[in-house]
């Protein structure tokens, strides 16, 4: 087995890097609705606890979703 060039290390970290930019994109309005949420059953009159609880499971099922376009473990 060869070791990559260092032009071809160089493309794979620019390529990485794209790719994690486009992450944050996707994912930002995820977290951004998943702190809505929490907020909304608060004022509802969830407690602080519940809400979390509530909007961290939403947040990773969501955040999954995104990255796996669905797929299940």
């Amino acid at each position: 087995m060869t070791q990559p060039s260092s032009s071809d290390m160089d493309r794979a970290r620019h390529e990485i890097s794209n790719a994690l930019l486009a992450m944050t994109d996707l994912i930002t309005p995820i977290f951004d609705k998943a702190d809505g949420m929490r907020a909304d059953l608060e004022r509802r009159g969830w407690s602080p606890t519940a809400a979390e609880q509530v909007a961290l499971v939403w947040l990773l099922n969501a955040v999954n979703s995104a990255t796996n376009g669905g797929a299940t473990a």
